[in-house]
């Protein structure tokens, strides 16, 4: 019972320090001023990098759903 909470507990706390830091990196690169012509480019890869990680996420939960069947 303990183990479960902590691992969720670790859990939320790496994909909120995964957050802040996607977050974080997106906030510094388009606020630069030499930036504005890439912009799209950034948002581009950020759209796609978001969806890459539910798509882990994804193939993560169905991997321990299958692991807890057998």
């Amino acid at each position: 019972m303990i183990e479960k909470i902590e691992s969720n507990i670790s859990q939320k706390v790496g994909l909120g320090f995964f957050i802040t830091v996607v977050i974080g990196f997106l906030g510094l690169v388009l606020s630069q001023p030499y930036i504005t012509q890439y912009r799209f480019a950034f948002m581009g890869f950020f759209i796609a990098l978001i969806i890459c990680s539910f798509f882990v996420l994804g193939v993560w939960k169905v991997r321990e759903a299958l692991d807890e069947n057998n």
